[in-house]
């Protein structure tokens, strides 16, 4: 899993942010996903959503970044910063467990309603 969300994160990079450090936003990144402890359920989930909804991810990701970066020049500079930098690790963090409360909340009702 947590090569899967490092992998999308590289995407998003390459596409919108080509001068961002990826290795040194990905080490950080691992750390804060390691922090996490996801269960197998909740990596489950996630593989499921980045396979099936990946775009969707990415752009929800973005999303959210521009939000937090509204008040900055631009969200290019936003993310080149230290401060942006832990703050879309953060949104990263955040969108990931967004992804998988979602499809759990989803299983569980389409369980309850097939019953």
């Amino acid at each position: 899993m947590m090569e899967e969300l490092l992998c999308v994160f590289k995407e998003i990079a390459e596409e919108n942010f080509p001068e961002l450090d990826l290795e040194k936003f990905s080490s950080e990144l691992r750390e804060e996903i390691k922090k996490k402890k996801y269960d197998l359920q909740d990596e489950a989930l996630l593989e499921t959503a980045l396979r099936d909804d990946r775009e969707a991810f990415k752009n929800s990701f973005l999303e959210m970044l521009e939000e937090q970066s509204a008040n900055e020049k631009s969200s290019k500079a936003f993310i080149l910063s230290d401060r942006g930098r832990e703050k879309a690790i953060s949104i990263l963090i955040d969108n990931t467990e967004h992804t998988i409360d979602y499809y759990y909340n989803t299983i569980i009702g389409k369980h309850f309603s097939a019953t």
